[in-house]
């Protein structure tokens, strides 16, 4: 039995209220609950409200509210959203950890003299400056569009820390922060431009719908 366009809604809502607000996630997590309200109606015979509530038990485990500090600590997520977020943030913080362990030491054992020059400082800064205003770029068109995944939330968080390390990079204006810096910009640039690149492309391929 297929289910009502009414149906799939009261599921979407649903699933709003429980939190599952990225559309990404939502989407395919509707999919899958839908399918199985389908199945078991089809089995037992039962009506549509029935099948739902005894699918959503099933899927209490993975929609209850879970916090974590590694993805932020000003909201919960459902736990199906905190255990596929973690895996990529939890990558991201890795290598931008190594990143500034390996500016550090570069700078400290090779470059500390030679890039002392203030032509140097000026040309890793210039490059981050370029990058901010792309990313910047990137960011609007992020809001514009108005739709919510869970590649977007990634690009926003990691858009506002490059902010906060931009606006620290011109208080502390050194050779030191500048080979620094430039290692951070090579370390977080790939994580900005995919986010931005699997929003857009969700945001294509959900617009076709």
């Amino acid at each position: 039995m297929k289910l009502t366009v009414e149906q799939i809604d009261k599921i979407d809502v649903v699933l709003d209220k429980l939190g599952l607000d990225f559309l990404d996630f939502k989407l395919e997590i509707k999919d899958h609950i839908a399918c199985e309200v389908e199945e078991e109606i089809e089995m037992n015979q039962s009506d549509f409200n029935s099948a739902f509530i005894l699918v959503l038990e099933r899927w209490e485990s993975k929609l209850v509210l879970t916090e974590s500090l590694l993805i932020s600590n000003k909201r919960s997520f459902p736990k199906i959203v905190i255990d596929q977020l973690f895996k990529r943030f939890l990558i991201y913080n890795i290598t931008l950890a190594v990143s500034i362990l390996f500016g550090v030491l570069i700078y400290i054992n090779f470059l500390k003299d030679f890039v002392n020059d203030s032509l140097y400082v000026n040309f890793f800064n210039w490059i981050f400056i370029s990058c901010f205003l792309i990313f910047s770029a990137f960011k609007l068109i992020i809001y514009f569009k108005k739709i919510k995944t869970s590649y977007s939330y990634m690009f926003n968080q990691n858009f506002w820390l490059f902010t906060l390390y931009f606006v620290f990079v011109f208080l502390w204006d050194t050779s030191f922060m500048s080979v620094l810096t430039f290692l951070v910009l090579i370390a977080i640039s790939p994580f900005l431009m995919y986010s931005f690149y699997k929003h857009q492309h969700f945001v294509k391929k959900y617009q076709l719908l």
